[in-house]
């Protein structure tokens, strides 16, 4: 099964006046809580190999999960790209 979707991450949201100011990125610690509220994870999971392959803009992106017995593969693209390749990859798997 395969959860698909948009995160948006508010560029005008308090977090990023001191997040880098002037050229203000989204923390990774916030991409991971989207991945596990997309998910409805309230529970204590396990986190793996998040890598962050460039920085990211608040906006908005597409992402995909790829839910199988036992674990939860993450994924998040830049929504304006011609070219599809993920910009964060990990996983998430149930304690």
């Amino acid at each position: 099964m395969k959860l698909k979707g948009t995160f948006y991450f508010d560029p005008s949201d308090r977090i990023y006046a001191k997040h880098f100011p002037g050229n203000p990125v989204v923390p990774g610690s916030l991409i991971i809580h989207a991945f596990l509220k997309a998910l409805k994870e309230d529970g204590i999971n396990i986190i793996e190999n998040f890598r962050f392959k460039e920085f990211i803009s608040p906006g908005e992106y597409n992402f995909d999960i790829e839910i199988c017995k036992d674990q939860m593969k993450c994924r998040l693209f830049r929504s304006s790209s011609d070219e599809i390749k993920p910009i964060v990859t990990g996983i998430i798997r149930k304690r």
